[in-house]
């Protein structure tokens, strides 16, 4: 399954100069492939304190698991997602 994660955070409480928060972030993102987690890709917004994140992984379990060293970081909202094409097979599937 795939996961599409936006990670937010303020200015006050921001992880890009404070060498902790950035070890935890960097170790976590190290760690996923430990989880059996592939990271399709990290895009961020610097200036906006957002991470965008694209995950795969077999359960949301694993997705929960992920993210726990990083909870106090800022908010992360996750949705499952799929690709156009996998979607528009889907409903040709249901005809």
């Amino acid at each position: 399954m795939l996961f599409h994660a936006t990670h937010t955070h303020s200015y006050q409480t921001c992880h890009a100069h404070d060498e902790n928060k950035k070890a935890k972030m960097m170790q976590t993102i190290q760690n996923a492939g430990d989880i059996g987690i592939n990271v399709h890709g990290i895009y961020v917004d610097p200036p906006g304190h957002v991470f965008y994140m694209i995950l795969e992984a077999n359960s949301m379990e694993q997705i929960v698991q992920f993210f726990d060293p990083i909870l106090e970081l800022g908010d992360t909202d996750i949705h499952p997602v799929m690709s156009m094409q996998a979607a528009l097979d889907a409903i040709s599937k249901g005809d």
